[in-house]
């Protein structure tokens, strides 16, 4: 499992019985295309061994999803149980940037400290940015 997961956690009312589905997601793995969410409803009934064509799995796809416990860059998408999908994707594409920069960097200007300069870090990943969106 990844640094980036968090924990997803529903409650439904299906015949009478009270059901809570739960489970980690690792949102690195997470299927999708980019700018759209996951389908985490069907993460926890799949979790669950809820059939996807069943009248179960319509009641919890009404319910919404609490978030906890996020890791990893999911911290940054968190606030009061609210996971936002795009704010992660973002931090994700950052972080991925600045690991590519940070290899770059090291290859040319040997042990240079980049974290502590904010100004040389924001100039490194615009230089970087814009020849990765030309070519």
């Amino acid at each position: 499992m990844s640094t980036n997961t968090i924990r997803a956690c529903l409650e439904v009312s299906f015949k009478g019985e009270t059901l809570t589905l739960e489970t980690h997601v690792d949102l690195d793995k997470c299927p999708g295309e980019p700018g759209q969410p996951p389908d985490f409803h069907r993460m926890l009934a799949r979790a669950a061994g809820v059939d996807p064509y069943s009248y179960l799995y319509e009641a919890l796809e009404s319910e919404d999803i609490a978030f906890s416990e996020p890791t990893g860059l999911a911290v940054l998408a968190f606030e009061d149980g609210v996971f936002d999908w795009t704010r992660f994707e973002h931090a994700s594409r950052a972080a991925q940037d600045w690991q590519a920069v940070r290899a770059i960097a090291a290859n040319h200007l040997g042990s240079l400290e980049l974290d502590g300069d904010a100004d040389l870090r924001a100039a490194l990943l615009a230089v970087y940015r814009a020849g990765r969106d030309s070519a």
